[in-house]
């Protein structure tokens, strides 16, 4: 059975408690903060209690990797086009062109 002590960093905000019938109790969903990345920690169920295919858990699945996803947006690489009629003749060489 799952239950505390769950030996993990402290979390920066606990989204979930899981319960058990036994009255075990667990964080099951914990948020983290690592540079410039973010974590969310997720245990819905196990292989014995295949929840995965479940609405609710696919939402709560879908919106952490909206909560995770970089906030500063990455452009793609530029590539450069060399014009190289000039260059090895040595004249008039303009560099790059955009």
């Amino acid at each position: 059975m799952y239950g505390e002590f769950f030996d993990i960093p402290a979390p920066d905000e606990l989204v979930f408690v899981s319960t058990f019938s036994g009255g075990e109790a667990i964080r099951g969903g914990c948020t983290f903060r690592r540079g410039h990345g973010k974590i969310f920690y997720f245990s819905p169920g196990d292989q014995d209690y295949p929840v995965y295919h479940h609405r609710d858990v696919r939402k709560v699945i879908a919106n952490a990797v909206g909560w995770a996803r970089p906030e500063l947006a990455r452009r793609p690489p530029e590539l450069l086009r060399y014009e190289t009629d000039a260059f090895f003749d040595g004249k008039s060489y303009t560099g790059a062109i955009r």
